[in-house]
Formats: structure tokens, C-alpha cells, sequence
């Protein structure tokens, strides 16, 4: 029997992608959608990178209500909440044992919320306290693509990273970046999203621990821009390591690499996690976003002097970076015998 979910914010852009991901779910079985208001969907513009469903237009939102839930059926919740509300909603819901699988930044650096991607850290959802409902958190959009490009680099001894990222304006959510400020222009600052970067990096990349989980000794420098494209982060990647590396070496990790072994039989799981391109014009938004169904990261250009591997890489954000990270993760708790 498929567990009854509910989707948080279900008329965003992340919320339609989690429409799009879960509507012919094996394992969870839509039973609500909520957001700020009654409305209907049949006013809203499909936004998402995925087919609209056929039954689309005639899909109904209810005005979120706490208690709707917590005395429903409903057991699993996926949350596209802004971070203000989320900060406190989240709690409640996990408070009454409902699993809670976010992409809200609220509690990402809470003690005993880990962020995870399941092929890198899936063993930090033992941090998550016995007896209590998951609360789990996917993270930002741009470090996804980032810590899935470090994790097969880790065990060589990573010292820093600087990443240039060049975000869509999806990204911004809807209606976004104002057209006026976007067109034929280039936007150098994303608030708040350089320090997420670089504190989840360090997190992702970390050790669970008795104590929670202990962060990765890395440095990490990062500057973000705003873009106008769709769908689709590009970042660009400069990893420094303790000893020289070569240039094979770094190849054969990327290509080979496969995540952790629970990460694979989960449905939402690519078969290739990161798709390694020869020529170099690609990765590009307009070609790559949707291999893998959004959850592949695509990598080019790279390149190896001594101690220093660079390359480029794109990362669908608001798949792999939002909502499929996130029905990921809730796939990773009912593997794990997390969900009831």
C-alpha cells in the first residue's frame, strides 16, 4: 500500500515539479495539495520542465491548515514552503509524527536535520533522533551540483573549493526576476546564496557522528550570478588537493562513480548520477537540463595542473536542486525503514 503524502506550497515552481514526480509514484500516493490559498490549477501557468500532467488544469488546492494533516492519513510531507514559514510548520509536523522532506533552507543547519544527497551521505539520516519522525533536507540548488561533482574527489584529500556559479531564473521562483532587471543583463549577486553554499558544502561533505554531524575541514569560496535562463545552473569549479593528482585519475572517478549502494534502487535514482561530456560545449542548459529526468549533473571542461582539477558542470535546479532531491530523500527514509 502506497503511504499517503502531501505536497506544501503545491502551486510554486517546486511544488509543481513534485506533482510532476510523485502523481505515478511507486511508494507514495498524492492525497493533498496546500499552499496559501484555495485556488484551482487551472489558473496557474505550468512552469515545470516535465510534461503537465493531463489532469492538470483540473487539480485543487486547499488553504493550508496544520490540523488537516496531522488528523488526516496523510503521513509523508514534501515541503516547498518559504523559509518563514516552513520554520516553524516543519517542527510542528515532525512533533506529531509526520515526515517531513524539505527543500526550505529553515532548518538545513539544524543539529539534527541532515542535509543529504542519498549517493553521497545517506548514512547521516542516522543523526536524525530515534523515535521521531524524519525531518530531512535537501540542499540548496547549487550545491547540489557541487557536492555530487566533489563526492567521488573526497577520498584524494580536497583542501578548497571556488565555484563561479551562473543560476537560471527558475531559480527565483514565480514571477521571479523582473524582466526589466534580467534582460541583456547579467545579475552579480543572489542574496544569501553564498554562504548556503559554502556552509552545505561543508555539511554534505562532513562525518556523522555521535554528536551530529562534524563538517568537512574544506575551505569553500563561492560567488553566484543570476542569468537569463530557464532552467539549469552552470557552475564553475576550481577543487584544490593536498597532493598532485592526474588528470586520468579524475576522469575515471567521475565516470565510474555511482553513489552509495542503498542510493541505487531508489526509483528517483539516475543511472548515471553525473554524465561526464567530451566536447566542450557541453554542458549546456538548452541540451543537458533533463538527462537523467533532471537528476543527472553534467560535467565538461575539465581540466588538471598539479594539485588543482577545474571543470564546468550543470545541475538542473529545480530537480536534482529542489523537489527530486527531496522525493529522493524520502525514498532514502522508506528504504530505510524510516516510514510507516
Amino acid at each position: 500500500m502506497k503511504i499517503k503524502s502531501a505536497i506544501l506550497g503545491a502551486s510554486g515552481t517546486v511544488g509543481q515539479n513534485f506533482i510532476a514526480m510523485l502523481s505515478a509514484h511507486p511508494w507514495f500516493e498524492l492525497a493533498g495539495l496546500f499552499a496559501s490559498k484555495d485556488r484551482n490549477f487551472s489558473g496557474i501557468p505550468w512552469l515545470s520542465p516535465f510534461e503537465e500532467p493531463s489532469n492538470y488544469s483540473q487539480l485543487r488546492v486547499e488553504k493550508f491548515n496544520i490540523e488537516s494533516i496531522i488528523n488526516s492519513e496523510i503521513r509523508v510531507v514534501f515541503s516547498a514552503l518559504p523559509a518563514g514559514i516552513a520554520s516553524e510548520v516543519e517542527l510542528e509536523l515532525q512533533k506529531h509524527g509526520v515526515a517531513v522532506f524539505t527543500n526550505a533552507s529553515a532548518h538545513r543547519m539544524d543539529l539534527n536535520v541532515p542535509i543529504i544527497i542519498p549517493e553521497i551521505n545517506a548514512d547521516h539520516i542516522s543523526c536524525i533522533p530515534a523515535g521521531t519522525a524524519p525531518l530531512i533536507a535537501n540542499s540548496n540548488c547549487t550545491t547540489s551540483g557541487l557536492v555530487m561533482t566533489l563526492a567521488p574527489l573526497k577520498d584524494i584529500g580536497i583542501k578548497s573549493v571556488k565555484v563561479s556559479t551562473y543560476q537560471s531564473i527558475s531559480g527565483a521562483g514565480y514571477p521571479g526576476v523582473a524582466s526589466l532587471d534580467i534582460t541583456n543583463n547579467i545579475l552579480p549577486n543572489i542574496e544569501g546564496e553564498e554562504i548556503k553554499i559554502e556552509r552545505e558544502t561543508k555539511k554534505i561533505m562532513g562525518m556523522a557522528g555521535s554528536g551530529g554531524i562534524i563538517p568537512h575541514e574544506m575551505d569553500v569560496f563561492a560567488n553566484t550570478f543570476r542569468v537569463g535562463v530557464t532552467h539549469g545552473h552552470m557552475e564553475s569549479v576550481f577543487v584544490e588537493f593536498d597532493e598532485e593528482i592526474s588528470t586520468q585519475d579524475v576522469l575515471s572517478r567521475f565516470v565510474e562513480w555511482r553513489g552509495t549502494t542503498i542510493s541505487r534502487d531508489l526509483p528517483s535514482t539516475p543511472d548515471s548520477p553525473l554524465i561526464v561530456h567530451q566536447n566542450p560545449m557541453r554542458p549546456q542548459p538548452k541540451l543537458d537540463v533533463m538527462a537523467g529526468r533532471g537528476m543527472s549533473v553534467g560535467i565538461g571542461s575539465i581540466k588538471v595542473k598539479r594539485n588543482v582539477v577545474s571543470y564546468k558542470l550543470l545541475v538542473n535546479n529545480v530537480v536534482r536542486g529542489a523537489a527530486g532531491g527531496s522525493v529522493q530523500n524520502a525514498e532514502l527514509a522508506y528504504k530505510a525503514g524510516l516510514l510507516k
